[in-house]
């Protein structure tokens, strides 16, 4: 399932109608909204994965696209005094599913029996926080299992010497640190490493992994160079691609659907590594069924990104809206007759002579 719309309102952020594709790049200028609307999204994941309570006087949609075609639109809003729940609907196709009422009870269709049931979940919880019965519920498992599938970190922090698990985003429960990845991929998914690293410019023969301590290191042998080196002793650049790349082949030998949320994706890299790690990512994602929601502000991957996958966010106040091909779809059209480079868009006035 891939989350293709979102909104979100409180009374410090307002986000109108996010749309989202298979992959997407939110791009804008410094203060624009790129992380606010990304950790907008992680709040959401972990509020229904219960990593984080519900946010105070804060109205939430989000529209989801499932395997089988259908939409399922979830819904709720809390108090700003109490924190609770005042407010929660589920819709798939348009026909309504799940009701909460003001008296805080929440009518459920019985998928079993065709029927209603009536739940009485506590005031700061959502339904599926109390209600999980796959037979009767199964929409209430879909969002949930999306939300368990979904991981988020910021590129930038990406560290020999800081796990995953302890940043900022603190999705990747399962994925504390690359190493520990690796050991559990099988020979072939390790040649395929080798071909990605390889593709992108780091010319690494062989990966061998040793145990220090119970604590796994991996030591990299590059072409000409005689001794193998260990992960915590390479630059902090190589360290970062080569993470993405250990964890998006975990990602995919996994083969569950799953988002990914990336901030600052390809920071601090060169114009050579930016560009072919990009490319990589992006082109992994679309092929394994990965829906990728990343930032940047960097040219080298704007460049090589399809500007249909981007989204141009712009902030005035609390408000901040998206500029993407779903919404402007004849302006989208006719930038690709311009002749100009993919940067363009987001650094020339060409959106301006659109009115946009």
């Amino acid at each position: 399932m891939k989350l293709i719309n979102f909104s979100y309102q409180d009374p410090y952020l307002e986000l109108n109608d996010f749309s989202l594709d298979e992959v997407s790049l939110l791009v804008g200028k410094n203060s624009s909204g790129k992380t606010r609307t990304l950790n907008t999204i992680d709040l959401l994941v972990k509020m229904i994965t219960q990593k984080k309570s519900l946010s105070r006087g804060a109205k939430w949609n989000a529209t989801f696209k499932t395997f089988n075609e259908d939409i399922i639109d979830f819904s709720f809003a809390t108090s700003l005094a109490e924190g609770g729940v005042n407010a929660e609907k589920i819709q798939i196709n348009g026909v309504v599913v799940l009701l909460r009422s003001r008296d805080g009870s929440v009518e459920l269709t019985n998928k079993l029996t065709g029927g209603k049931d009536v739940v009485y979940p506590p005031q700061n919880k959502l339904t599926f926080h109390t209600n999980r019965d796959v037979k009767k519920y199964p929409y209430l498992e879909e969002i949930v299992s999306w939300a368990e599938q979904s991981y988020g970190f910021k590129f930038g922090n990406i560290s020999p010497y800081l796990r995953l698990d302890i940043q900022e985003y603190d999705l990747l429960t399962a994925v504390e640190d690359i190493p520990s990845l690796f050991t559990q991929l099988k020979a072939g998914s390790k040649e395929n490493l080798l071909a990605d690293f390889n593709e992108i410019g780091y010319k690494i023969e062989t990966i061998r992994v040793q145990e220090n301590n119970q604590t796994p290191i991996l030591f990299f042998k590059e072409a000409h160079v005689e001794n193998a080196i260990p992960h915590y002793r390479i630059s902090q650049g190589m360290f970062r691609a080569l993470s993405m790349i250990i964890f998006l082949e975990y990602l995919i030998v996994r083969k569950k659907p799953t988002t990914i949320i990336i901030d600052d994706l390809c920071e601090g890299l060169d114009y050579e590594r930016a560009t072919k790690l990009g490319k990589l990512v992006f082109r992994k994602c679309l092929d394994n069924d990965i829906q990728l929601i990343a930032t940047s502000n960097d040219s080298f991957l704007m460049e090589v990104v399809d500007v249909k996958y981007w989204n141009i966010l712009r902030r005035e106040g609390k408000k901040i809206e998206s500029i993407n091909h779903a919404n402007y779809p004849e302006v989208f059209e006719k930038f690709r007759f311009t002749g100009l480079s993919n940067f363009d868009l987001f650094s020339s006035d060409f959106l301006q002579q659109q009115h946009v």
